[in-house]
Order: structure tokens, then sequence, then C-alpha cells
């Protein structure tokens, strides 16, 4: 606060760290921004405020980055629906890495109780077989448009848990994500929003996908 202001000076403020910025001024108040933490330690510096001759300052500490942590999960099911072609652009895989399997005493069988990583895969392949559909392999990535070939739809990819009425119960949206697939292993790497660890499940062995073109519209 200023008492008795004289109308020739200016407050003025300045930091003696790059990463406190952009400093502003508003009525009686003092804006600055802060730039991201990129260390896993926690960090300070100054900002001092100068009028005429008169100064004070303050110390601003900044938290340290949380480190990520790496969490590996092995799922017991990989299950999913194919519906082709039915959107007009490339082939839908919607798959699941699974605590459990297919449910046939629920309306929706691939909804069975328990944590499901949901991915809303586009290939560019239609299944070699029809009788045994196989996620082509390759490399997928997260992100928010449709259709587009090697890629999750992130509209539609998102983790969920359900009880054992297949009611769902929990949901977390991805931030990052990336499928890998290969002939022996299927492999999820995620990010979620509003964390840092980073989670890495896998699949090995086989699956079912469901052919579910009818239904879905697809053709091919």
């Amino acid at each position: 606060t200023i008492e008795n202001p004289t109308e020739d000076l200016t407050v003025e403020a300045t930091a003696d760290v790059a990463w406190i910025n952009s400093f502003s001024y508003k009525s009686d108040k003092i804006e600055f921004s802060i730039d991201a933490n990129p260390l896993y330690e926690e960090r300070t510096g100054t900002i001092t405020v100068t009028y005429g001759e008169a100064s004070d300052s303050v110390t601003v500490t900044q938290a340290a980055q949380e480190k990520q942590k790496e969490i590996e999960i092995t799922a017991p099911y990989l299950i999913g629906e194919y519906y082709g072609d039915y959107a007009c652009a490339n082939y839908n895989y919607y798959i699941a890495f699974s605590s459990s399997d297919y449910d046939a005493n629920i309306p929706k069988p691939l909804y069975a109780p328990g944590w499901k990583y949901f991915l809303d895969v586009y290939a560019s392949e239609r299944p070699a077989d029809y009788n045994n559909i196989r996620i082509p392999n390759g490399v997928y990535t997260l992100t928010d448009n449709g259709g587009v070939a090697n890629s999750l739809f992130g509209k539609f990819s998102i983790y969920k848990e359900y009880d054992n009425s297949g009611f769902e119960i929990d949901e977390k949206a991805y931030e990052e994500a990336t499928l890998t697939v290969t002939d022996d292993l299927v492999k999820l790497e995620v990010v979620f929003e509003d964390s840092n660890d980073k989670y890495t499940v896998t699949y090995s062995g086989d699956y079912t996908i469901l052919d579910n073109r009818n239904a879905a519209g697809g053709v091919n």
C-alpha cells in the first residue's frame, strides 16, 4: 500500500530470476506470471517493488516438479469389438485392456465388472481374417480427431471401472496415450489428466475381438 502517493511516480516491480515475469499493474495490485518448474527441486526468486526511493521485496518459492512414477500393469485380458468402416474413414477396433473377460450375463458383455483401459483404435487395414480379428501391427497415438489412420480417438479412449452389475463407478481421461502392437505384444503407455504418473499396460497371448460390423453399420 502506498501512502501519500505522488503524481509523477509509478510503481515498478522486477525479479532477479527469469521465471518470474510478465509484470502488470492494475489498480492497487501487481500481477505476474511464473513459468513451470522443470526441476525436481524447489526454487526461489525475489521480487523487488520500488516507488521512487522507497523499495520492498518478497521471496517467492516454487515447488519442485513431481517426479514421474512408472507403473507397470499386466492385463489379464484383451477384449474388444470390431466396427469396420462404419465411419467411412479407415477401420475401427474398439478394444480394452481389462481385468475381466467378456460377461454374457450383462447387456453389454464388453463392460464386464472390473477396470478397463478403453481405446478407440483406427487402423488403415481391415482384419485379414474376420474369424480371428487382430489389431494390425503398428503404433497408434492419441488424437482429438476421429477416423484418423494409426490413431486413438480421444473422445472414446478412456479408463473406466464397473461394478458387479455392470454400472460405471469410475473414469479417468487420458492426457497422453500410445498403443504399440506387434505379433507378440500389445502395449499401452498412458498418462492420465491431472497426473504425472506413467502407466505401461501390456498383454501377450491370444485374444478375441468380436465382429460387431452388423450392429455398427460397417461393411468391411
